[in-house]
């Protein structure tokens, strides 16, 4: 499709050159449009651009280029429609075309090199040591796997980066927690439970006995300062929580290049302050340093507390200026929560008046919350939903659904497909939504085996794998020509055609929905053409193509759940 968009602007733009349209002043490629049905062609180019150029009327533009567009290769009809042009292209030749780049290299066939040359860093998930892996990490953790994921696959060079929250004053609260009430054997039991449960009775005792606050506040500074007994404790606070995140990651299928936490910053703060103090930004305000903000709109950037304490912001420059300075990117994406926005907006701002002109390339991608029926979660309170006993309730109810459906499986088998298809199920429920609304978490919607879930794909992909597997002793090559293109083979085509154009979409928007959307309309696509298109039992010719459509449409819904972190079961 790429060839024929170059064929098509190449005729377009030569015939209005010699009608005298400025050549500087003909992109053809980007006008490109995709028609709202797939009855109305594969490709839509508007005229209304050169309207004022050649003073027609678009329709009278678009009957004067459509006999040029007829004797191109490869299209077999064109329509006027109003001010555009509509492209019909032969759909056994499409999927010739298709067919042989993906032979060619199966790999290959789902990568581009769109983002060729260019460095990105993708920081999310990020979430706070000694605490619970809860759902609230959920959204940033699969929706950033998903952009790396999207920007390697687009032929960018990706750094994924998990910026641990394992600095603060809330460290000194915990610390200051377990030398009070803290127990060893607990610890050794679950140790991040146990964190918890200390965490949320600091605040408990806080609220009648207010000196703990100073405590907490007096124990950080002796963190901060490298005292041997805090960084003892904090230290193995950290690894504890590692061993517990990296057992969610590996079951979300989520992986990083760097985990480098706030702490790893603590000693280039003061390069920080140095560097805003030489460009005149940093004042004082309250006893405290900040950078003011008032002629763009926004407070001031709070860099330095009155004790001497620093935030995030501070700790948040510092990591800029290290992942430019080791990474060189081109781009930098924060997977961070809309709530944050404005922090985002001060010190990036902060970045750029300090004279970073690469602060231009760093973008916050925000996205909104999950909700339940009792309101926002909250770790302090204890009011907690652990992302990992979700999985589990989603891998036991799949595990449910299977004995009753799938008796021929062993337990084995079943713990292995319910494990993909449960963990799946919750990665799909998630980024199916466009990430900037907050997301109300159903059950019966996350697992439904026919509506717009994971499992729905799944169940589709291993129908593909079933009809491949009778069809073994069928050719794989396609024939020369097929005596029709039916309806059903037609629309599934054109849905695979779509793919890089909703990929396109993807990294230019960053959001997953346009993927799990194109995802849930090409296992509808297939539905139809499996009740349609009879793949083994037809003339040989016919059965060929007709496996080459399946195998192909395996390897779409295979490439772009795998975009997304999700497994796919060969069985169920």
């Amino acid at each position: 499709m790429h060839d024929l968009k170059l064929r098509i602007a190449d005729i377009v733009s030569r015939h209005l050159v010699t009608r005298g349209v400025p050549e500087a002043d003909i992109d053809i490629l980007s006008l490109f449009k995709r028609p709202e049905k797939e009855s109305f062609g594969d490709l839509s180019l508007p005229c209304f651009p050169f309207a004022r150029y050649l003073k027609l009327a678009p329709p009278a533009i678009a009957t004067e280029l459509a006999p040029l567009l007829n004797q191109v290769p490869g299209v077999s009809q064109v329509d006027v429609v109003g001010g555009y042009l509509n492209v019909h292209v032969d759909k056994f030749a499409l999927f010739r075309a298709m067919w042989e780049r993906y032979q060619a290299s199966p790999e290959a066939f789902f990568h581009r090199d769109t983002l060729r040359d260019r460095t990105m860093t993708v920081e999310f998930s990020s979430p706070n040591i000694a605490k619970p892996f809860s759902i609230g990490h959920l959204r940033s953790t699969v929706i950033g796997n998903f952009l790396q994921n999207l920007m390697k696959s687009s032929g960018a060079r990706v750094i994924a980066i998990n910026h641990l929250g394992d600095w603060g004053t809330q460290f000194g609260k915990l610390i200051v927690a377990f030398n009070r009430w803290g127990d060893e054997s607990a610890l050794a039991a679950g140790a991040v439970d146990h964190l918890l449960e200390l965490y949320v009775r600091f605040h408990d005792e806080a609220e009648t006995s207010p000196e703990l606050e100073d405590e907490a506040r007096n124990a950080f500074r002796k963190l901060e300062a490298g005292n041997q007994t805090e960084t003892a404790l904090w230290d193995h606070f950290r690894q504890l929580s590692l061993d517990e995140f990296n057992r969610v990651y590996d079951r979300l299928n989520v992986s990083f290049d760097h985990y480098l936490g706030e702490a790893f910053y603590r000693d280039q703060l003061d390069g920080v302050l140095d560097r805003l103090t030489k460009t005149g930004l940093l004042t004082e305000s309250q006893n405290a340093m900040v950078v003011n903000l008032d002629d763009h709109d926004m407070p001031p950037c709070l860099i330095q507390k009155s004790d001497g304490a620093s935030l995030y912001a501070t700790r948040d420059i510092a990591a800029a200026i290290y992942r430019h300075e080791t990474f060189h990117f081109d781009q930098s994406l924060y997977i961070v929560g809309a709530e944050q926005s404005l922090h985002f907006r001060q010190f990036f701002k902060v970045l750029e008046l300090a004279g970073y002109e690469w602060a231009t390339g760093m973008e916050h991608i925000p996205f909104g919350l999950y909700r339940f029926k009792d309101g926002k979660m909250s770790t302090r309170k204890g009011k907690v939903v652990f992302l990992e006993d979700v999985l589990n309730e989603a891998v036991s109810r799949v595990m449910a659904i299977m004995e009753a459906k799938n008796p021929d499986l062993n337990d084995a088998q079943r713990q292995e497909v319910a494990e993909i298809l449960g963990t799946s199920a919750i990665i799909f429920n998630d980024l199916k939504n466009d990430r900037v609304k907050d997301i109300q978490f159903d059950w019966d919607e996350v697992l439904n085996l026919e509506g717009d879930s994971g499992p729905y794909i799944a169940y589709s992909y291993v129908r593909c794998r079933g009809i491949l597997d009778k069809a073994a002793g069928i050719p794989d090559e396609l024939p020369d020509q097929v005596s029709e293109v039916v309806p059903g083979e037609v629309l599934l085509i054109q849905k695979l055609n779509q793919f890089e154009d909703v990929l396109d979409l993807c990294v230019r928007h960053r959001k997953s929905h346009f993927l799990a959307q194109y995802l849930l309309e090409l296992t509808r696509t297939f539905h139809g053409f499996y009740h349609h298109c009879r793949v083994v039992g037809d003339n040989m010719d016919t059965s060929a193509f007709r496996k080459a459509l399946v195998r192909l449409t395996a390897a779409t819904l295979k490439a772009g759940t795998g975009l997304m972190g999700m497994g796919l079961p060969e069985r169920m």
